[in-house]
């Protein structure tokens, strides 16, 4: 088979793909009929199948788009046995898949179809009929035949029918793979002709219009269509081809294709002999079917491309959509270690997704657990929680019944105590924080294919999981409790003996100047001095000593510095401590408990005989959404063969029987 022939075979199985895809693809190429009324269009097409099946009538007998593919099917191909028909030539509809029909019963289907289409004989519809037609004597061609050229209204037809025509054949011949077959009658002036017309202008270089020059014999005597089919009248870049049709006589007589096209040769040798040879109904069909083939191998690399991508985004819906599940406890598991494998995955390291906008799983709980927290901590400053008058109070309050030698501890730790407590509502608002983000983890960690399934399973694992997540945060707030507690409780002392050799200069006097008060202003003794000239008596003498307490001398500052210095040093330590703690607390005794026991948990709760039906119910649309993609997969599949440009008629015949089926 010539190669031509092998890529429009090509060609029509890639149509009939798409058509069965359900969507409008890249446009193949394609042989697009143009004419006016009476032209001879049907005539040439019946000319190239060889045989009467096309409707005929008065005025507007074409109403919509036929779409003519042409397979030649020799006897013994292996596509004639992938059809399983012992009919020599057949016809299949788009519309009625996997009807045959024979050759006399065409023509009625076309006009029925019409009708449901376009009723009645006065409107024009784009949507085609797709007709393929099987015989040992076609070449491989896939064409479109359209309403002919009118100009003036008939009966009912709309008064802007000839726009509507030239609206649906600009729609068909505008695309750039069409190659357009202008038909001509050899009795008209060519210079003028409507089709030539509307090709020119969609195509004014020529280089994919062939136009065909009918009725040859019909011509006055002493005139010959020579002076056309030269081009010297036109120049048409594709070629003009002449041919010979049968006349209405025929048709009526049923004048058979093969005498019509002997005769047909014999007009053309005693005619036009030096024409003859790239004249008549044979060479045209030779002519298209290279024409279009070598337009095919152009655009095929396009439509490969498309079809690949139709097969990715079948396997992708299909792999999401899983396959029918047989044994429930083993897909259970199966779902449940996926699950929690993921889980585990999400919590240690994250999506690790350089893309994304937002911190997810492990990545957020380590942001939690040390910046945000961090930054939390370090906000606080110890020092600028009390004033003087507060810190030379605890001192005064704190003294027994002598005075302290060095410094004053329970001061200290009147002062320090509050302090500490303040990081207990950071470090739990930790686990609350780590709580949402394992619950994002765990929708994150749950897969399409389980949610587009099974989603009553679905919000039972988010049941189960959420209530993992809750019971084992009261194990870290309360173990976080009890690191504040230990902290408040127990003062060590020894790690503020960094400090020593600042208090020694200090109460030395070596460091006068070098160290300021820490805390804020005090301002009770200016208030209370502006009170004192309001009381008399004992009410007086009471503000005097109140205002005693508060002035500080020089001992009592240094006092004050040194417990200022021990406030920040003391606080810092437990500020470490705490932020070290916490994170390793909420991450071995919440993140790892959870991980760990989740497998468990969920088997326990999931995996119950009477609740497996329940939890694995398949909502009806999945299960067609499953069959639609399994379908388009195996129409997407195209047999492409390995050399490019070439493709495998044995593949072919196997694909279009695995369609069937």
């Amino acid at each position: 088979m010539a190669m031509s022939s092998v890529l429009i075979r090509k060609l029509n199985t890639i149509q009939d793909v798409f058509s069965s895809l359900g969507y409008e693809p890249i446009e193949l190429p394609k042989i697009v009929v143009v004419g006016t009324q009476s032209a001879g269009k049907s005539s040439v097409l019946e000319s190239l199948v060889k045989r009467s099946f096309l409707p005929r009538g008065k005025d507007l007998v074409t109403r919509c788009p036929l779409v003519l593919q042409l397979y030649n099917c020799p006897l013994g191909d292996r596509l004639r046995e992938a059809k399983d028909t012992q009919l020599e030539e057949w016809g299949e509809f788009n519309h009625a898949e996997g009807k045959i029909f024979e050759i006399r019963e065409i023509r009625d289907e076309i006009e029925r179809q019409t009708e449901v289409l376009a009723p009645g004989d006065k409107c024009i519809v784009k949507h085609p009929i797709t007709l393929k037609v099987y015989s040992p004597f076609v070449v491989n061609l896939t064409l479109v035949d359209l309403p002919g050229i009118t100009k003036v209204p008939v009966g009912d037809q709309p008064h802007d029918i000839e726009d509507q025509i030239h609206e649906l054949i600009y729609e068909q011949i505008a695309n750039p793979t069409a190659i357009i077959l202008a038909v001509i009658t050899a009795n008209t002036d060519m210079a003028t002709n409507e089709s030539l017309k509307l090709a020119k202008n969609v195509n004014p270089k020529g280089e994919r219009t062939l136009a065909v020059v009918t009725k040859l014999d019909l011509m006055d005597k002493g005139t010959d269509a020579r002076a056309v089919l030269t081009g010297d009248v036109i120049k048409v870049e594709l070629g003009i081809v002449g041919v010979v049709n049968r006349s209405q006589q025929d048709i009526i007589d049923d004048k058979s294709m093969e005498d019509a096209h002997a005769d047909e040769r014999k007009f053309l040798q005693s005619h036009y002999p030096d024409l003859a040879s790239r004249s008549g109904t044979t060479y045209l069909a030779s002519r298209l079917s290279d024409l279009l083939g070598n337009h095919i191998n152009t655009c095929l690399p396009a439509v490969k491309v498309k079809m690949q991508s139709e097969v990715q985004e079948c396997l992708k819906v299909l792999f999401d959509l899983g396959e029918s599940v047989t044994d429930k406890k083993a897909a259970l598991m199966s779902l449940i270690n996926d699950f929690t494998r993921t889980f585990a995955r999400l919590c240690e390291t994250g999506p690790q997704d350089m893309k994304a906008r937002t911190l997810i799983g492990g990545a957020k709980i380590c942001d939690i657990l040390h910046s945000e927290l961090e930054k939390t901590f370090s906000s606080f400053d110890p020092c600028k929680e009390y004033d003087e008058d507060q810190v030379i109070m605890a001192i005064r309050q704190s003294n027994g019944l002598k005075p302290p030698f060095f410094v004053s501890e329970p001061a200290f730790e009147m002062l320090i105590k509050p302090q500490i407590l303040k990081m207990e509502q950071p470090a739990l608002a930790c686990v609350e924080a780590v709580k949402v983000e394992l619950g994002k983890v765990c929708r994150k960690a749950i897969s399409r294919q389980l949610s587009m399934r099974f989603p009553s399973l679905k919000q039972e694992l988010l049941r189960v999981v959420e209530s993992v997540i809750e019971k084992h945060a009261a194990k870290a707030i309360e173990m976080i409790k009890n690191l504040i507690a230990i902290e408040t409780g127990h003062i060590t002392y020894y790690r503020i003996d960094a400090l020593k050799e600042d208090f020694q200069k200090l109460l030395s006097n070596e460091g006068n100047g070098e160290y300021e008060i820490p805390f804020n202003p005090g301002h009770r003794k200016s208030v209370l001095r502006s009170m004192i000239h309001q009381h008399k008596g004992d009410a007086r003498e009471e503000i005097q000593r109140r205002i005693h307490l508060l002035e500080m001398s020089d001992k009592d500052e240094k006092h004050v510095i040194i417990l200022g210095k021990m406030l920040e040093h003391y606080f810092k330590i437990v500020q470490e401590t705490m932020q070290d703690s916490t994170a390793k607390t909420v991450v071995t005794f919440y993140v790892n408990v959870v991980k760990e026991s989740l497998n468990s948990e969920l088997c326990v709760h999931l995996m119950k005989d009477d609740h497996l039906d329940e939890l694995f119910y398949e909502n009806d649309d999945v299960t067609f959404q499953r069959e639609t993609y399994q379908k388009r997969r195996r129409v997407s599949t195209v047999p492409w063969s390995v050399k490019e440009g070439c493709f495998d008629r044995n593949s072919v015949a196997l694909h279009a029987k695995n369609r069937r089926l």
